[in-house]
């Protein structure tokens, strides 16, 4: 008897929902409903040449749905200009006891010694090595790497190409663009920025934005 499919919906219907529609296509495990967005009123939005996805109604319809589908999981396709909203998100969610789905490239080279948590993405051709760990709702985008034993907290992301290293500690709600590198045994504190393509070699202190080789600190994001 064949496996019941998993009720999937995504949180975000810009770009990065095509990206996460395409991986999805080959889970036969799953069965994606659609989309959340804040744009109400619209029934549909093309993603991309071929790719339709449904507007289910604003976040606040989740709940609903959940009733409706047993099992419902979630996943974001939430960028990282969007990182307090996802946080706010995942602690309403949690809250509410809906799951959160991991979606994970084939291409990704994932050790069976890392620890992936729920709701995480890895794109096409991200490593992650032994015995790293990779919090709830992160992101691993392009090419991204985690060496062995890093540990990032949730929803950490990891930008196109970006290098993290051994034994480095990365706090919840981390941006690290593209071509970012962080060094062997590094802290990088909660809510700060790397930007793309700087080098840190020292520990980075809560909402830093950081630029630079070496990275240095810039400016403090203001917190609400």
């Amino acid at each position: 008897m064949a496996q019941p499919r998993i009720p999937l919906v995504m949180i975000g219907a810009g770009g990065f929902a095509a990206i996460l529609h395409e991986i999805l296509s080959a889970r036969p495990d799953v069965t994606l409903l659609g989309c959340t967005d804040k744009a109400l009123g619209v029934s549909e939005r093309s993603l991309d040449e071929g790719v339709t996805l449904k507007i289910l109604g604003d976040d606040d319809i989740i709940p609903q749905l959940a009733d409706k589908h047993r099992g419902l999981r979630a996943v974001f396709a939430l960028g990282p200009d969007l990182m307090e909203t996802r946080a706010r998100l995942m602690r309403t969610l949690e809250a509410q006891n809906i799951l959160f789905l991991s979606v994970i490239h084939a291409s990704a080279v994932i050790s069976s010694l890392a620890k992936i948590g729920e709701g995480t993405v890895i794109r096409e051709g991200a490593t992650v090595s032994a015995s790293a760990e990779i919090g709830p709702c992160g992101l691993l985008n392009l090419g991204a790497s985690i060496d062995h034993d890093a540990k990032l907290a949730r929803n950490v992301y990891v930008g196109q190409g970006a290098k993290i290293s051994s034994h480095v500690q990365i706090g919840p709600n981390v941006v690290i663009e593209m071509g970012a590198s962080v060094n062997s045994r590094v802290t990088v504190g909660q809510g700060a920025r790397v930007t793309g393509g700087a080098f840190v070699n020292s520990d980075i202190p809560d909402h830093a934005v950081v630029v630079g080789v070496p990275a240095r600190v810039v400016r403090f994001i203001d917190q609400p």
